[in-house]
């Protein structure tokens, strides 16, 4: 139902006056009123921030000074007692066995040989000074006791003796000498002629002949061979003679054997 059929008119009329006093009524007392518009506030412009100061260390009041290493005293070593000498038990040494003595050889100013348990004497009118002599090591590096070699000259004979620990008989002995005269001249033809039994200072022994030449049959030589051994030594001794010379030659080593001894 409207209003307009409702009320009067002029009842209508004085309504409507009173709601709009009383809504004037209502703006004043809100502070509104008027129709000045209100300002819309400006914005301040905001003040940029200046950087901040960088802070100053400040020295910890709390941090204190190291105190440096005093040097601690030195302490005077006490002296310490000397232990007594204590006793050690001392082994009784193994027994070595002594080294066998090697004989001397007699200088070359004389006609006689003497050394390494035996001695060859030459003729009275030679000497060892002059035959060329040379001694060596037959089966070591120097000549000893149980071993050695000598070679000399003897008025037209070339003279080879050595001597090695015993073990082979005369006879072997003299083939073993006769095959390394044939090693010692490749270019020469050997040809046996004789052999037979022989004594040397009591000893009994074995000798053989022979004769080389070269291939031609040229430049001939003839050689004996004496082979023995010395009971106190126990050494075998081998003795060789050569010379172009056969009379020579017998006679070199029939002197040689005659002036052999054999040692104590």
């Amino acid at each position: 139902m409207r209003i307009g059929n409702w009320l009067p008119r002029r009842r209508k009329s004085l309504i409507l006056n009173a709601i709009a006093t009383a809504t004037l009524a209502l703006i004043v007392a809100c502070g509104g009123g008027g129709s000045d518009p209100t300002a819309e506030p400006t914005a301040e412009p905001t003040a940029e921030p200046t950087a901040a100061a960088a802070p100053t260390a400040v020295p910890d009041s709390s941090a204190r000074a190291v105190p440096t290493a005093t040097t601690s005293p030195s302490v005077a070593p006490t002296s310490v007692p000397t232990p007594g000498p204590t006793a050690t038990a001392t082994s009784t040494p193994e027994p070595t066995a002594t080294p066998k003595p090697t004989a001397t050889p007699t200088p070359m100013v004389s006609n006689t040989f003497d050394g390494f348990g035996f001695s060859i004497q030459l003729d009275q009118d030679s000497t060892f000074a002059s035959s060329d002599f040379v001694l060596s090591g037959w089966t070591s590096e120097a000549a000893d006791d149980d071993q050695g070699l000598v070679t000399f000259t003897y008025n037209g004979a070339n003279v080879i003796l050595f001597w090695e620990p015993g073990g082979n008989t005369p006879q072997a002995l003299a083939d073993s000498t006769y095959e390394l005269q044939k090693l010692s001249k490749p270019d020469y033809e050997f040809t046996a002629i004789n052999e037979g039994d022989l004594v040397v200072d009591g000893q009994a022994g074995r000798f053989g002949g022979f004769v080389f030449a070269d291939a031609a049959g040229e430049n001939a030589s003839g050689g004996l061979i004496g082979a023995w051994t010395c009971p106190g030594s126990g050494n075998s001794i081998s003795l060789t003679a050569t010379s172009p010379d056969s009379t020579a030659l017998q006679i070199r080593f029939d002197r040689l054997v005659l002036g052999f001894e054999c040692g104590v």
